[in-house]
């Protein structure tokens, strides 16, 4: 795994634990609230479950957390329905129904070879057995993400304009996000036993993350606006400091005229830091004028705000 696939990684764990606990805090007795909270949590355990896949031997830890990560994913799957579906004002009778569908397919994928088979290692790739029952858990996965999205797409007249904008905005992050996952985590590997691209599919979750703080940020979902300019600003930070240092250590290394390796990539590592020292603050100033720039082009919030 790359420093940048790792930071990345660790970037979405933060973001999505961070906002779950904030989000839920906010309003506690609110269903959107904590439809949402519930969702990053899901998402939090699959993105966390898969990074730490990857780096796992084969053997029974490597089969445990793998089956958790199905399970996960089968959750993401119902949260997203039931978070749009609470954004979009519609309540149902059939949400006893889904949480029992649910918690059935959550059980069989953690806990039994219905799903997931067996995980094994060849030639340093993770390869997956899957179950007889893994035709159902497509469906599963494949019906949830469906209709949220449906549910953006048809929020239904009452829904107020700036309401329905914010449903379409974060379904759109959740068509993007699901095609790509659903591409490279179920269809190559399954039909064509292709696990090459699995990263690309979890990472993918930066879609809908970009949506959601695009709804916080400028449609003032949930009224939280200060926090997430902060989190926008230094996640890319952070990104940009990761990928300047590690291009400046390798580039120096190679470049300084010492005979010693040691002192030679110690050398580059102390200017790659000076380097980053310099270059952060102008980037910080110049992501906070964009970041308030693109608010200002935001409606103005209604005195009751939205929760």
């Amino acid at each position: 795994m790359t420093l940048l696939t790792a930071s990345l990684y660790l970037l979405c764990l933060a973001f999505l634990l961070g906002s779950a606990v904030f989000v839920l805090s906010r309003n506690p007795g609110s269903r959107l609230h904590g439809y949402y909270s519930l969702l990053a949590i899901a998402l939090l355990g699959w993105v966390g479950t898969l990074f730490v896949f990857g780096s796992l031997p084969e053997g029974r830890t490597l089969l445990l957390v793998g089956r958790a990560n199905f399970a996960a994913a089968a959750l993401v799957a119902t949260a997203s329905y039931l978070f749009m579906a609470e954004l979009a004002g519609r309540g149902s009778r059939l949400y006893a129904r889904l949480w029992l569908e649910t918690s059935f397919v959550v059980a069989v994928s953690a806990f039994t070879p219905l799903i997931d088979g067996a995980e094994t290692v060849q030639a340093g790739q993770h390869l997956t057995a899957y179950g007889v029952l893994f035709p159902l858990y497509i469906a599963h996965v494949v019906a949830m993400l469906g209709g949220a999205v449906a549910t953006a797409l048809r929020p239904g007249v009452r829904l107020a304009a700036r309401d329905r904008n914010t449903l379409k905005l974060i379904g759109a992050g959740i068509l993007a996000t699901a095609s790509v996952a659903v591409t490279t985590n179920i269809v190559l590997p399954y039909w064509y036993g292709d696990f090459r691209l699995i990263n690309v599919g979890t990472l993918s979750t930066i879609l809908l993350l970009g949506t959601v703080a695009y709804a916080v940020f400028v449609q003032h979902l949930f009224n939280i606006r200060v926090i997430v300019r902060t989190t926008v600003i230094y996640a890319v930070i952070i990104s940009f400091a990761l990928e300047v240092y590690q291009a400046a250590v390798a580039f120096l290394a190679d470049l300084l005229p010492l005979g010693n390796p040691t002192e030679r990539h110690f050398a580059a590592t102390a200017i790659a830091l000076i380097i980053n020292a310099t270059t952060n603050r102008a980037l910080k100033d110049w992501l906070e004028r964009v970041v308030d720039h693109v608010a200002r082009k935001g409606r103005p919030m209604p005195a009751e705000g939205r929760s």
